[in-house]
């Protein structure tokens, strides 16, 4: 069959690709981090200017298993969760830290995705 491609050929050229395009991303936003971001996304997460939208759509688009979760625990505090990504297995916590608020985990969380992306 001529001119057909594998299908291990189209995975390899689409793994090329998205490879591609997040090294393209992270490239962009780590020049467009800044403390100011940081601390718009704490104060007005509801609604962020152009540059915080463009990282919290990368949070958003991440895979499954690089992904935060918050989950409150029974006595009122909140903690951060990741996913296995993996059917029957459950989440796991993200260490011991607590938050108060859920506005104050859902900047936890944010703070993980600038961890990732700085490789810190």
């Amino acid at each position: 069959m001529a001119g057909e491609r594998s299908l291990t050929d189209r995975r390899d050229q689409d793994s090329y690709v998205r490879d591609h395009f997040d090294r393209t991303t992270r490239r962009y936003l780590l020049s467009i981090l800044s403390d100011s971001i940081i601390e718009e996304h704490r104060r007005y997460p509801a609604h962020p200017s152009e540059p915080l939208s463009r990282l919290l759509a990368w949070c958003q688009r991440r895979p499954i298993d690089e992904r935060y979760a918050v989950k409150r625990e029974a006595d009122g505090s909140f903690r951060l969760i990741t996913f296995s990504g993996e059917r029957g297995r459950g989440p796991a916590y993200c260490g011991e830290e607590r938050f108060a608020s859920y506005e104050e985990a859902r900047h936890g969380v944010f703070l993980r995705h600038i961890k990732d992306l700085t490789g810190q």
